[in-house]
């Protein structure tokens, strides 16, 4: 199976950020000494690499072919696993949190987001299970053609739900992230299922990426591109909703240049332009740029957050990075933090510091040797996704984005961190389902 290499993806990750960085009209303010950040992040971002690196192809013990009737068997029981989270989510939803039964979505959401366990331990419960309804998608999609259309259809809409949830109440990054997964995943059962002509993109004679040419044909060019205009008109919908809600106006860029807020200044000659346009553009315009906003500024965000914090040895080895699991046990009753206390150790919350602000908060400079052996575990389950083993191929697709990502943001942290726990009860599922059960899911053609 064709698979994208862990190094190729971190290096197309900058050239992103590189891309973005020199659109932005915007000078990115911070206090304090540059060099010492950027070293740690070069730190990370190379161990990173070494871990990728070190681990050989020819150390990993080809998987066992798994059985259809095993894959069929198991894309059924995450389906009901996950179906049955989706139910308790909508219910949580309606009658905890209320977030589904409210007039105004985004005030609910504002006044949640502050609180601990909204949803109750029926929502604690469901946070765990729907994410399985995303792994059978992405399983029924891998192996679409040993499954009836009905049950393509059924499984898909469980799988979206968190997708059409988070486009409900007005976010953006749960959406990128499995939108971004899916198309991985699919992209690979392409390859798996497909056979056809290959495109090969260099830079100075390595080679970057390999595409199929069937994606330059209208008919996958044209969906490719209405999708992405309409998220970025619905980047722009919720920005201007947003903006409206805390009834900015054209102050806005007084608000973002204040030192304790975006800490920016924003060009003389895009500022004079901007109140040229009418509402319409002017609401086009920022929307943009906060999109753009949203690629570049993670990278100052780390030099800040260095700067900002005392110690550089770590302070909550773990806890802060994947506070969702740990909130799960503070619901059992053991004396665990609170998000908002760990917070607090933050000086500007909501902002995105890379894939490693959240490492430096928990582990500081150790984080060096922790982006080594995360570099050495991302490099075996590309090994073995590209060896053909089923669930290291759906679970490389959510890796992939990760780090394709990691210059802007940390995919590991918050609700996303249910999805890797998905995954990784996922391989183990996989590795010990009895071979020889007798259930059979009804999913053939």
């Amino acid at each position: 199976m064709k698979a994208i290499n862990p190094v190729k993806l971190i290096f197309l990750s900058f050239l992103i950020w590189i891309f973005f960085y020199t659109q932005v009209p915007i000078e990115y303010l911070y206090e304090g000494n540059i060099t010492f950040p950027l070293i740690v992040l070069l730190l990370y971002v190379l161990s990173f690499l070494i871990g990728v690196i070190s681990l050989k192809a020819g150390s990993i013990a080809l998987p066992k072919p798994l059985p259809l009737k095993k894959i069929k068997q198991i894309t059924g029981l995450f389906f009901f696993m996950g179906a049955l989270g989706v139910l308790l989510k909508v219910y949580a939803g309606f009658y905890n949190s209320g977030i589904y039964s409210s007039d105004n979505i985004f005030e609910q959401r504002l006044q949640n987001m502050g609180k601990e366990l909204t949803g109750g331990a029926v929502g604690a419960f469901s946070s765990m299970l729907y994410p399985f309804a995303f792994l059978a998608l992405l399983l029924a999609i891998y192996h679409f053609k040993s499954f009836k259309k009905v049950s393509l259809l059924t499984i898909s809409f469980f799988g979206i739900y968190p997708i059409i949830e988070t486009f409900f109440m007005g976010g953006r990054t749960t959406i990128a992230l499995l939108g971004t997964t899916l198309l991985f995943v699919t992209f690979a059962s392409y390859l798996k299922n497909t056979a056809f002509p290959v495109l090969k993109f260099k830079i100075l004679k390595i080679k970057l990426l390999t595409l199929p040419k069937f994606l330059l044909k209208r008919k996958i060019i044209i969906p490719l591109i209405t999708v992405v205009i309409l998220f970025i008109y619905y980047s722009i919908s919720v920005l201007d909703n947003r903006l409206t809600r805390f009834n900015y106006g054209d102050g806005v860029f007084i608000v973002w240049e204040r030192k304790d807020y975006k800490w920016v200044k924003f060009d003389d000659e895009f500022k004079e332009e901007y109140f040229k346009y009418s509402a319409k553009d002017k609401a086009k315009t920022l929307g943009l740029l906060n999109l753009k906003h949203y690629f570049v500024h993670g990278v100052f965000e780390f030099v800040r957050l260095v700067n900002d914090l005392d110690k550089v040895s770590g302070y909550y080895y773990g806890q802060y990075q994947f506070n969702v699991f740990f909130k799960f046990f503070k619901m059992l009753g053991l004396p665990l933090k609170s998000f908002g206390e760990l917070s607090t150790i933050v000086k500007r919350q909501a902002v995105y510091q890379t894939f490693w602000g959240p490492f430096y908060i928990d582990f500081g400079i150790f984080g060096i040797v922790i982006a080594f052996f995360w570099g050495r575990f991302v490099k075996r389950v590309y090994i073995k996704a590209k060896m053909g083993s089923t669930p290291h191929v759906i679970f490389y697709g959510y890796l992939a984005t990760v780090i394709v990502t990691s210059f802007y943001i940390n995919f590991l942290m918050g609700s996303s961190s249910y999805f890797l726990f998905a995954f990784l009860i996922s391989l183990a599922v996989f590795k010990y389902w009895p071979p020889n059960l007798k259930f059979v899911a009804d999913w053939e053609q």
